[in-house]
Order: C-alpha cells, then sequence, then structure tokens
C-alpha cells in the first residue's frame, strides 16, 4: 500500500524540564487548552493516513494506557512498554518488533511538526534511501544543532551555537524495515546521537518541510507558546 500507513511514536520521555508545569503526568499527556497532547498528536496522525500506531511507552506509562482505555480512536493503537529505560534508539528497536509495514514512520511523542507525510513519503520513495528526516526551519535556531544539507542529503549534524536560524531535525523520520532489521542495534542508544554519527556516511534523505511550525512541548516556553498554536493546526 502507498503511502505512510504505520508509525512509532516515542513516548516514554521522563519531561524533566516540564516537570514545574506538569508534574502528575508524562508529557506525552500535558494539558493542550485541557486536552492531552497525545490527542492531537494521534488526530494529527491518522488525518495523515496512518492507519495503525505502536506507542513506544516507559516513564508513567500506566498514566498512557490508562487514558487509552478511555480513548475510541479510528486507528489502531498498540501501547509497548519498555522493560527499563533504553534510550530513544533502544525504544525504536524495541518497539519495531511491534509493527508490521515495509516502511515506518518514526515521531517524537513531545514534538509538533505537522508536515505533509504523503509528500515526505513521497520524496523518500523518489531518493531511494534507507532512511529520511524531516526538517524543520526554525528561527532564532541557538538551543537547536542545525543539519547541513546538500543534494536533499543529511550531511552533518552541527553543535548548538548562536545562529539567526537553520534547518534542525524535526523529530519525523521514514525508516525502512529490510535496513534497520539488517543493523545490529544495541539494546540501550540514542537515536539522535546515532543519526549525528551516521550522517556524514549513510545516505539520509533531508526533507525540508517549509513554513511548517515546530515546536517541543518539552521545553516550558514552547509548552506555553503550544496552548495557542497547536490547536490552530490540529484537527481533533
Amino acid at each position: 500500500m502507498d503511502g505512510v500507513t504505520e508509525a512509532i511514536v516515542l513516548a516514554g520521555g521522563l519531561g524533566t524540564r516540564l516537570r514545574p508545569l506538569v508534574a502528575e503526568v508524562p508529557k506525552v499527556l500535558a494539558p493542550i487548552q485541557g486536552v492531552p497532547f497525545l490527542s492531537y498528536l494521534l488526530s494529527y496522525i491518522h488525518h495523515q493516513g496512518v492507519q495503525r500506531v505502536v506507542l513506544a511507552l516507559g516513564y508513567l506509562a500506566d498514566k498512557v494506557t490508562e487514558w487509552l482505555s478511555t480513548q475510541a480512536w479510528p486507528l489502531q493503537v498498540i501501547p509497548c512498554v519498555e522493560p527499563e529505560p533504553l534510550g530513544t534508539g533502544g525504544a525504536i528497536a524495541y518497539a519495531f518488533a511491534f509493527t508490521e509495514a515495509q516502511m515506518v514512520a518514526v515521531l517524537n511523542g513531545d514534538t509538533f511538526f505537522p508536515i505533509d507525510l504523503a509528500a515526505f513519503w513521497a520524496f523518500h520513495q523518489q531518493e531511494r534511501v534507507p532512511l529520511s528526516i524531516a526538517l524543520a526551519q526554525v528561527s532564532p535556531a541557538d538551543r537547536y544543532g542545525v543539519v547541513e544539507v546538500a543534494h536533499k542529503r543529511a550531511q552533518a549534524f552541527r553543535e548548538k551555537q548562536p545562529r539567526p536560524e537553520g534547518w534542525i531535525y524535526g523529530g519525523i523520520a521514514l525508516v525502512e524495515r529490510t535496513w534497520w532489521q539488517a543493523q545490529p542495534w544495541p539494546a540501550k542508544f540514542s537515536w539522535e546521537e546515532y543519526l549525528m554519527h551516521a550522517v556524514p556516511t549513510l545516505p539520509v534523505g533531508a526533507f525540508l518541510a517549509e513554513g511548517v511550525p515546530f515546536i517541543d512541548i518539552g521545553v516550558p516556553q514552547d509548552y506555553q507558546r503550544a496552548q495557542t498554536l497547536i490547536p490552530q493546526y490540529a484537527r481533533l
């Protein structure tokens, strides 16, 4: 089947930076205008044509599964609880066993970046790469490591430093199953650190999502901004 039909959502983060504002629930359930952020994220995923979502859970997983039991979604949602903290990469590897599609989208559960997944999929198919990442343009880019891009490929991740603007990893990737399963992944690792080290040698497609807002709800100032921005772009 064409298009993005299956996704992993990384929803097991500790949310330490957000605890002064949201202390009793995992950040994926942090309220946006009184509605858990996960509602907006799943709604976005559904309206992009995804039919099956594996939720990679960790910290306060019981809170998420309890909330899920009260919901009805027009797509299949499979909770997957890691046995111990595995890092973002380990969480993807653990959740991948619960997926079925030949190409899987991986999304951060604490960022909102409502790109056109069909356009991202078409880009990925055209580039014929094992992995593609969607990049957001932010200004200023001081608190992010930016991605250098050439010829539709990610060339390098650069360390944080004062920059008026830049392209950053927006927390959405497309991963080919055959490639993923051929890799000797460690049990615990950081997906972001893997990307930083792999990009210079691995052909990674870089999809530039111009004009698409990006918010990291795990950062207090962005969480406050999310209260007005996310409801403008998400359909519930």
